[in-house]
């Protein structure tokens, strides 16, 4: 199996779906809800709602959120997509009620900072999945697709309604440390997604742009030649680029000036590279 096979495997899906709902969980039961702070997304609904009636659990609501969403979407969604959400989401559901542990993080700040941490952490292992976290990703997912609404666009918004009901609810300090978990939660998802799969696009502008090529390819690194000409002085300038790890990339670099000692060498950090022989497009 290559790895392109593994990660679109079922029991692949199904581990990163679980260690992320189990990584969430640990930063929500033994952090978060001991310094009631509110998370972001549907999760952070089902603690607010749990604030005003403490009688059902963070779990029941979630569950109660999420379960008229997963009706209405059975036919919105590919079934492979829609499945691995629902079962994302009874595994976060079910590890929020059993799951009782405390950190003893006593610093407010501390705590937010460690929960927005663990939390974001364990929403990244999720999304590197060909599922997402629950009800909220799959309407986000049909807003796209009928409206072109973005996804990112949809997340502000649901958030900023969830924020200014905290902060007509809590006290100021909470507000803030909760926004805190928000931000660090975004960040820690940001960089766990980007982590496992970081590559450099790297331009090279040079005279020996042909024997470069040919000792990128001994190096089996591609490239695309991209036909310029120079801005002052006409003369044929063409561009090599290429998309290589943190690995090559020293070994690519000593290579260009090896041959041209006036390359021009520019590097760029990507945030997800899609297709040939990097990463598959996620089908929802």
């Amino acid at each position: 199996m290559n790895r392109y096979e593994l990660t679109a495997s079922l029991p692949w899906n199904i581990l990163l779906l679980t260690a992320g709902a189990f990584v969430f969980i640990l930063g929500y039961n033994g952090v978060a809800a001991h310094h009631s702070f509110v998370p972001s997304g549907l999760y952070g609904f089902a603690v607010l709602f749990h604030h005003f009636v403490p009688d059902l659990d963070v779990s029941t609501w979630y569950l109660a959120f999420n379960v008229p969403i997963f009706l209405l979407a059975w036919k919105a969604v590919g079934r492979r997509f829609f499945l691995l959400n629902l079962y994302c989401m009874s595994m976060v559901t079910f590890l929020t009620a059993v799951m009782h542990l405390d950190f003893g993080i006593q610093d407010r700040m501390c705590a937010a900072i460690a929960s927005g941490a663990l939390m974001g952490a364990g929403a990244g292992i999720i999304l590197r999945s060909y599922g997402a976290g629950g009800g909220l990703d799959i309407v986000a997912v049909i807003l796209n697709s009928k409206f072109n609404t973005r996804i990112g666009t949809f997340y502000f918004l649901v958030n900023a309604v969830l924020m200014a009901a905290v902060a007509t609810n809590f006290e100021p300090d909470l507000v803030v440390a909760s926004l805190v978990v928000l931000f660090l939660s975004s960040v820690s998802t940001e960089y766990v997604l980007s982590m496992f799969n970081q590559r450099k696009s790297v331009f090279i502008i040079s005279r020996m742009q042909a024997e470069i090529a040919e000792e990128m390819r001994a190096l089996r690194i591609q490239a695309t030649v991209i036909h310029a000409s120079g801005a002052y002085t006409g003369r044929n300038a063409d561009m090599l680029y290429s998309i290589t790890d943190n690995l090559r990339l020293k070994r690519l670099e000593a290579l260009v000036y090896e041959k041209d000692p006036d390359a021009i060498f520019v590097v760029e950090n990507t945030f997800n590279v899609l297709g040939n022989n990097f990463s598959r497009r996620k089908v929802y």
